[in-house]
């Protein structure tokens, strides 16, 4: 097949998986006035994939590195810089063509891809030929992928052998000639129930004595045993909301139940090899975050441009203060933009995979997540309460006082009431919604905490070469000896 339409895709979903979503149990997912939304975001993704426009279609598909086949650009492994800068190219590409992300195949590749990775370090011929025929049936098939990384966890204070209940970690509870069966849940997983198949990898290092929670597979959604628990989200415009003449666009997480779940041996990447349970999560979250401060960059550009559009419908572009905030903001947004494509231009080599820059892929994401709120307070200082307070499209609508709309909300006479309105309204949705809050939260705790980026930050960071420096210029060791970092 290689290449599946957008209407495939969706028939695809109807295959009896077991989802519900505010205590109510979904049959048709697609036909779900908010688990929809989520599938006909996804589905966008494959309406690039088939765009009459060249340069649309050249980006968002690739050859087959052997048959030459057409195959989805996410399925190429990375083993260039090239890869990876059209990796992060594709995904900025398709937020600003569709007007969402349709995280469709991202994230359940950065999984597989560190799956690659790990098992050349393991050495294990049988896990990596696993990953090889699991990724040419996602290629073949075109199929929708989410990662399962993060378990419930329990009580924090404690590890995962030491839990109160077992399964609060995803674990290996019988193995057989067969395959493996295992329990337990995932947590906050991105575009979960509309995924074709679900790609497990540890969150954490494991200890000897845990060795069953070391693993790693791939299983279908709608395999026996496995339950998605949905949060609700937006549903579809309302009626008082001034928008743009396109669809909504946002994916919904879920909780994965594994109730002994089998999976086959052809599908499992890690069975017991606690000692590299660490390193697939470490390289699961360096892709991961590279996958994540390329969506965050248009995502920002957005956030951004609500601020410029504001202070000039507010008459206040001139402004000294107003442009302080605006360099401010303009720096955010062009320093995450700089350390994103200098992740992709200084890849690590795990065999022949490309591994973007484990530390400046930390440096962005904390970059974004650490100064985030700061660049909210100053887009909402800039655009006014106004963006609390505002009347809704069905007050403008209204004729008994829709003129007092006109003459009263009205900004800089080079804009009318109408175009201040709009633009009023989208900048609610990023920096005054129910919406924002979400994005607020998810931008602290989503792709790994801050604590997480500074721990691996200081992992990759050259320290040995800076105390070296130091001791070669206070005259401690020689300095030729110094400036050679030792």
């Amino acid at each position: 097949m290689g290449i599946r339409t957008a209407d495939q895709y969706l028939e695809s979903l109807r295959d009896g998986r077991r989802v519900y979503i505010r205590g109510e149990k979904v049959d048709d997912i697609p036909g779900h006035p908010i688990l929809g939304i989520t599938c006909n975001t996804i589905a966008a993704g494959y309406e690039l994939t088939a765009s009459d426009d060249p340069e649309v279609k050249d980006l968002f598909v690739a050859k087959h590195p052997e048959t030459g086949e057409p195959i989805n650009r996410h399925f190429v492994t990375p083993k260039t810089q090239d890869d990876l800068q059209n990796r992060t190219k594709m995904i900025q590409r398709s937020i600003e063509l569709i007007g969402g992300l349709p995280f469709g195949k991202d994230i359940g590749t950065d999984c597989l891809n560190a799956a690659f990775a790990v098992a050349g370090q393991m050495g294990k011929r049988e896990y990596q030929e696993n990953a090889a025929n699991f990724l040419e049936h996602l290629r073949k098939n075109d199929l929708h992928t989410c990662g399962a990384v993060t378990c419930v966890k329990g009580d924090r204070s404690k590890e995962p052998a030491q839990q109160k209940h077992p399964d609060y970690y995803l674990h290996v509870v019988d193995k057989t000639k067969d395959g493996i069966v295992v329990k337990g849940s995932k947590i906050h997983i991105t575009s979960a129930p509309a995924a074709n198949e679900i790609i497990v990898v540890p969150t954490r290092q494991m200890r000897e004595n845990e060795a069953e929670y070391a693993v790693s597979f791939a299983v279908p959604a709608n395999a026996d045993g496995i339950t998605f628990i949905c949060r609700g989200g937006r549903g579809a415009w309302s009626e008082g909301e001034f928008h743009a003449d396109r669809p909504v666009r946002e994916l919904t997480e879920a909780m994965i139940v594994f109730d002994n779940v089998f999976v086959p041996w052809d599908r499992v990447f890690m069975c017991g090899e606690w000692q590299y349970s660490m390193l697939l999560a470490y390289t699961f979250a360096t892709f991961h975050r590279f996958t994540a401060i390329s969506y965050k960059v248009p995502s920002v550009e957005v956030l951004a441009g609500c601020a410029v559009a504001m202070a000039k419908y507010n008459g206040l572009e001139k402004v000294g203060h107003i442009r302080d905030k605006l360099a401010k903001i303009a720096a955010y947004v062009e320093t995450l933009r700089a350390l994103t494509n200098a992740a992709a231009r200084e890849p690590v080599m795990y065999g022949d995979i490309a591994v973007p820059s484990p530390l400046i892929t930390n440096m962005a994401k904390l970059h974004f997540a650490s100064k985030y709120h700061e660049i909210m307070a100053l887009v909402q200082d800039i655009s006014g309460g106004i963006i609390a307070t505002s009347p809704d499209r069905r007050d403008w609508n209204n004729p008994d006082i829709h003129d007092y709309l006109e003459h009263y909300l009205g900004g800089s006479a080079k804009y009318s009431t109408l175009e201040r309105m709009k633009m009023i309204h989208e900048t609610m949705r990023h920096a005054c919604s129910h919406e924002s809050a979400f994005h607020e939260v998810t931008t602290v705790h989503a792709e790994g905490s801050m604590a997480a980026q500074n721990m691996m930050i200081l992992a990759e960071a050259p320290l040995d070469r800076y105390e070296a420096l130091a001791k070669a210029s206070a005259g401690i060791i020689p300095r030729e000896e110094g400036f050679r970092g030792k």
